[in-house]
């Protein structure tokens, strides 16, 4: 054991070091970019789920008996009449294509998301005014529009087998900001008593159903179907599934490409530990002649490559964590040297991160693993080295 870590130390030592950092900076970049993907998923989620029906119910002659039952589904937070239909809002010579979504007022748990989102007024104020309505503030800002201002609403009405537009005067009572595309999009609007009659004339009116957590609404959807094959459920994945998707593949994507980082700090492993192995192979050749066995050789390499991936692996996860905690640092960093802020342009002001632990764990478990792997490779060759020819 002391022969084979006798001079030259120091080329032992570089090996082991370049070897280490090229670990730890490679686990550091993917601990890093896999919090912040997190962090955008979980607000995207957040943000955009927390605003539209995770579950919409078609038609408006279910019994209040249907709705009670759903209710009492422990997954499902509450159940509430709802009305969505598509228009487009024309103002000032401009025209945007909107979604009108009907919501009651009074129904503080249905609300609690889009009311924490308001920036101007309250979702309270439809009841207040005839004809309110409450829109995103980016959306207001591009029609020029303020609080008690009046607005054109062009929404379509299905007659027959065509839709014809039916026109509304509108009055904004407020303006919300979730960080999100329905700030571009979508219009609230008071489905009241007095307004449920009209909204019904457009053939819209339905049941909207929010969940515990909207990832299950497939799940939920299928077995409220199978229970009662009548209703016509509509989830929210037919409309953002695609999104959510590609972020999915997105963040798979940029896990598998990271992962490569980590895979070429293996091959430094590999080429590191095999230079290490050819400069002593007569100090292998030696303990071969004492008496030690290919198996005690091969322990020994491998033993140093396990220190290696241990705390390679280790420090990466601890400095990657160190800087997602401090991620906006880092990037008010970058904007200062670069002149350009990397959130510019975007919904977000900071940069969101969210730790999973299965993911540090899967982090840890691959890089661990590709780093052994490496290890085993040379002190497999190590182990095989015929005495004879080496001793020199």
């Amino acid at each position: 054991m002391r022969l084979i870590s006798h001079a030259p130390n120091k080329f032992a030592r570089f090996v082991t070091w370049v070897s280490l950092v090229g670990l730890t900076l490679g686990v550091t970049v993917l601990t890093l970019v896999v919090t912040v993907m997190n962090g955008f998923d979980y607000e995207l989620r957040d943000r955009l789920l927390g605003s539209i029906p995770h579950i919409t119910l078609g038609g408006n002659d279910y019994s209040a008996q249907v709705l009670q039952d759903i209710g009492q589904d422990e997954r499902v937070v509450y159940v509430s009449r709802f009305y969505r239909g598509i228009g487009a809002i024309a103002q000032q010579g401009r025209v945007r294509p909107i979604s009108l979504i009907g919501v009651d007022p009074t129904d503080a748990s249905a609300l609690g998301s889009l009311e924490r989102a308001m920036v101007l007024g309250s979702i309270a104020d439809l009841s207040a005014v005839d004809s309110g309505v409450v829109m995103g503030q980016p959306l207001a800002g591009y029609f020029g529009l303020d609080v008690g201002d009046s607005l054109l609403v062009a929404v379509t009405k299905p007659q027959g087998d065509s839709a014809v537009l039916v026109t509304m005067r509108l009055n904004l009572v407020g303006t919300f900001e979730l960080g999100a595309d329905p700030d571009y999009s979508m219009l609230l609007v008071n489905l009241a008593e007095k307004n449920a009659q009209e909204w019904r004339s457009l053939g819209k009116l339905g049941v909207r159903i929010q969940l515990t957590d909207p990832m299950l609404a497939t799940d939920v959807a299928a077995e409220l179907i199978a229970q009662n094959s009548e209703l016509q459920l509509v989830t929210w994945t037919e409309d953002f599934g695609e999104l959510f998707q590609a972020v999915q593949l997105e963040k798979t994507m940029m896990f598998v490409l990271l992962l490569l980082v980590v895979a070429i700090a293996g091959f430094n492993i590999v080429a590191g530990q095999f230079m290490m192995v050819s400069d002593k192979r007569s100090d292998i050749a030696i303990l071969r002649t004492i008496g030690a066995t290919q198996r005690f050789i091969l322990s020994l390499f491998l033993l140093q490559g396990s220190v290696i991936s241990f705390f390679g692996t280790l420090a990466g996860l601890g400095l990657g964590l160190l800087l997602a905690a401090n991620i906006d640092l880092v990037v008010d960093a970058l904007a200062f040297f670069s002149g350009k802020h990397l959130l510019d342009g975007s919904y977000f002001v900071t940069v969101p991160t969210r730790i999973l632990y299965r993911d540090l764990v899967l982090i840890a478990v691959i890089s661990g693993a590709l780093a052994l792997w490496s290890a085993w490779l040379p002190a497999r060759s190590a182990s095989q080295l015929d005495p004879a020819q080496n001793l020199h």
